[in-house]
């Protein structure tokens, strides 16, 4: 599959999770109370903290191994038996773990439940395998199955949940999800794709590189995730939620931007090894471009229209957070932008150090600036440490990637994007007391298309806008 299509794949596959995301999660909190919701995004923290563990470095690099094994099926189905196996290892391990943190941890032992909800989800996500097909860029497979998963937890979360005591509810749908997709993943590699291998699997060789990467991981979960844990630990279910569901918004946006990271890796691995650098840095300059193009407009939204975006989306009960979603409105665009110099291009090269040296400087940062001001500003402390540690490792990878490769940026493309997202804002404040929540923002946005339309086509004809409109018109 050629990389057009891949981006396009790819592109639906965000865009369906934006959209269904922006049907449940409102609901979900609307529905559960604040307390019960952030018991469950307390557990899931841990959770994932677990996952991260069991998984080391395995997500990035199965996908630069499988590339790299590209033909030989054999060696290909050696290493997944082989990466499956240590990451199902870990995950026993790290389930029984879980199990034993929740005696000594009130608000895990407390919803114990939940707790063994997670262990299930830690075990189920060995055999997700979900670097396989992004390493033989079968990304259509990955969308096609997603989409259907995703449908159907739709309808149980509606059907489902009903009550402001359903959190268990809620949390064994977001389970099936992922246990959904780690059947059907590794069900359909071994009907379709795996072939038999002379000798034993190899585990003790994949060590030394899954160290680095489980090294950089480690360090990016401490300040995305056990800021969460840090939160709950020192304050309450209620701030951990008046900073989880900023987080949550901010995710998605982030998401979309970030999964077109993992469809570029193959393809940059490829050119910067036949030595083609201008070819990188034309891929790195329009990855840089899409991210300011989805990322500019969400901040400034976020910032002048804060309210009404909490009351839309998640309900006026969410109204205390509005200072975190302003503070961490811009995380999407530093992190984006990180994943272009980090993700994109210094690990597929092999310079997984730099990067692990920049989480490391963005964890000292998190865990200092988190223990420092949550006692005294709470979901706001947590939402500064976030956005100062993100600033942190992106200006340390920007530096590292700029020795190597001419990183361009597209100044008319931002300054297009700035000038219509504050024409929008302006009309935006102005119709403020005319239109109820939504349809004010419905109304903003559409405004931001039509002034985006105009000022592209007449004054500034951005070469990547019509890049894009291209590959669309290329693709139908």
């Amino acid at each position: 599959m050629g990389l057009k299509k891949n981006i396009i794949s790819n592109a639906v596959l965000t865009t369906s999770s934006v959209f269904i995301s922006f049907i449940t999660f409102p609901y979900v909190t609307r529905t559960l109370s604040a307390g019960n919701m952030g018991s469950v995004l307390f557990v899931d923290a841990f959770t994932q903290y677990f996952i991260i563990f069991s998984s080391l470095g395995i997500p990035f690099y199965g996908v630069r191994e499988i590339a790299k094994l590209k033909g030989n099926h054999e060696e290909q189905s050696r290493l997944v038996i082989s990466l499956v196996s240590l990451q199902f290892l870990l995950s026993v391990i790290l389930s029984v773990s879980f199990i034993a943190a929740s005696y000594f941890i009130p608000a895990l032992g407390n919803n114990s439940d939940l707790v063994l909800l997670g262990c299930l989800s830690i075990l189920a996500t060995s055999f997700s395998i979900e670097w396989f097909y992004q390493g033989i860029e079968n990304f259509a497979y990955i969308t096609k199955r997603s989409l259907i998963i995703r449908v159907l937890s739709v309808i149980a979360i509606l059907i489902v949940i009903k009550r402001a005591d359903d959190h268990y509810w809620y949390y064994l749908i977001m389970f099936s999800v992922i246990f959904l997709n780690a059947a059907l993943n590794f069900g359909n590699y071994l009907w379709k794709f795996f072939k038999k291998f002379g000798g034993s699997i190899v585990i003790t060789k994949h060590f030394r590189p899954l160290m680095v990467l489980f090294s950089i991981n480690i360090s990016v979960s401490i300040y995305t995730i056990l800021d969460t844990i840090i939160l709950g630990l020192f304050t309450d279910p209620v701030n951990v939620s008046y900073y989880s569901i900023p987080l949550k918004l901010v995710k998605i946006v982030w998401v979309v931007v970030g999964g077109f990271s993992v469809v570029l890796i193959p393809r940059i691995s490829q050119y910067y090894h036949a030595n083609n650098m201008e070819q990188v840095s034309a891929l790195l300059k329009k990855s840089l471009s899409l991210v300011f193009l989805l990322t500019i407009p969400f901040a400034f939204f976020c910032i002048f229209f804060t309210d009404e975006i909490l009351i839309a989306v998640f309900g006026r009960e969410y109204l205390p957070a509005a200072t975190s979603l302003r503070i961490l409105s811009s995380i999407p665009m530093i992190i984006g932008a990180c994943n272009v110099f980090g993700t994109q291009f210094l690990l597929p090269i092999g310079q997984e150090k730099k990067i692990l040296r920049a989480t490391v400087f963005g964890l000292v940062t998190s865990l200092a600036l988190n223990f420092l001001l949550i006692p005294q500003f709470k979901h706001v402390g947590s939402s500064i440490a976030c956005i100062f540690a993100e600033l942190v490792v992106c200006f340390y990878v920007y530096l590292k990637a700029k020795s190597r490769i001419a990183i361009g940026f597209d100044y008319s493309l931002v300054l297009l994007t700035v000038l219509s997202s504050l024409i929008s804002i302006a009309a935006g404040l102005f119709l403020k007391g005319y239109l109820a929540n939504y349809y004010l923002l419905i109304t903003i946005c559409m405004v931001y298309v039509l002034v985006f339309a105009i000022l592209q086509f007449i004054i500034f004809k951005n070469q990547f806008i019509y890049y894009l409109i291209r590959v669309k018109k290329e693709e139908s």
